[in-house]
């Protein structure tokens, strides 16, 4: 799903900066029309005169319908030009798919909106010409004349008022359901198709809004990095099909570990990332401690065959977010203090001490 979060800086800018155009711009004809809701929606009043039909345009109508044509085309191209430069080509056809299809719904609403638009100005042209025809009958007859007009006009418009109506909603709930599917597609493109955690596209997403997020509410963030010990030794022994059995594993483990609002990624191989939002770097080590006992508790072993796998075990390298921290340094420090535990002897938890 699309958040405000998601966006670069200059999109937001550009974003917010568009949306106070838009509200001033309403705001204003609201105040300028006394808040009456009716002269924005009419693009010309025509008053009877003594000699027929005098026509007045309302510049409040027209600026109002002009400015929501120029919000609807600036959201269209807003959303077409996030979704082309955030979703990859690759893995994101479904994305895609979604994505056109709900293009050209946004632009079968517009099309209503220009439909509505040349209904009213073809309305009131045939009020135009009324006048000018008029102004030789009889003033019974011209009585008779305006009255039958207004009647039929005021019909057609009815009709089309209420056949847009229903073309607006039938168009409402297909966006409904096309963002729907939007989200779903987003979400697959984001997750390890092997073991359903996150994949490395959104360790990035989701490390640089955490990252964000503590430097605006000045809270703590953690992240542990953790592989298998000794994996290639499991996978020479017994295959790749019971290797990739055991990282699923090790997903369901550390899943179990952590907390609802924390981010379980395959970030390679056997190697996962845990991102733990509002956590300082005691509290990520002793998940990570929960973690490795959990695993390292399991005794494995080969359904078909019954062949005993034996013990495995898993090392972790925990690190804190610090101020001038990016994603990239972050995931450095993390990596070299899961490089510490491998070196001090295996499953174990590495974290930086006072003096580091």
């Amino acid at each position: 799903m699309i958040s405000f979060s998601d966006l670069t800086s200059s999109q937001r800018a550009l974003l917010t900066v568009g949306g106070v155009v838009v509200g001033l711009a309403v705001g204003i004809l609201l105040a300028a029309s006394d808040f009456d809701f009716s002269v924005l929606t009419t693009l010309q009043t025509e008053r009877l005169t003594g000699s027929g039909i005098n026509t007045r345009y309302n510049p409040l109508g027209i600026l109002g319908l002009a400015t929501l044509v120029v919000a609807i085309l600036g959201a269209i191209a807003f959303l077409v030009s996030w979704l082309s430069s955030n979703l990859s080509v690759g893995t994101g056809s479904a994305v895609a798919n979604a994505s056109k299809r709900l293009e050209r719904e946004l632009g079968t609403v517009l099309e209503l909106i220009r439909t509505h638009i040349t209904t009213n100005e073809s309305y009131a042209k045939s009020l135009s010409n009324a006048q000018s025809r008029l102004a030789g009958l009889p003033e019974p007859e011209q009585v008779r004349v305006i009255v039958s007009l207004l009647v039929a006009e005021n019909e057609r418009m009815r009709q089309d008022s209420t056949t847009l109506q229903s073309k607006l909603e039938a168009s409402h709930k297909q966006i409904e359901s096309l963002r729907a599917s939007l989200t779903q597609a987003e979400a697959v493109v984001l997750k390890d198709p092997l073991t359903g955690t996150g994949n490395r596209r959104c360790f990035d997403i989701t490390i640089e809004k955490a990252i964000l997020e503590s430097k605006q509410k000045k809270t703590p963030l953690s992240l542990v990095m953790c592989d298998i010990d000794h994996f290639k030794r499991v996978n020479d022994a017994f295959g790749h099909q019971v290797g990739d059995e055991i990282i699923k594993m090790f997903a369901r483990v550390i899943e179990a570990g952590v907390r609802e609002e924390d981010t379980v990624i395959r970030y390679g191989g056997e190697e996962f990332a845990i991102i733990l939002p509002m956590t300082d770097q005691d509290a990520a080590k002793t998940i990570a401690e929960r973690v490795r006992k959990q695993f390292e508790s399991k005794k494995l072993t080969i359904r078909e065959t019954n062949q005993k796998i034996g013990q495995l075990t898993a090392s972790f390298g925990v690190a804190q977010y610090r101020v001038g921290d990016d994603s990239e340094t972050l995931v450095q420090r993390a990596d070299a203090k899961l490089y510490d535990a491998k070196s001090a002897g295996r499953n174990r938890v590495a974290a930086f001490g006072k003096s580091d």
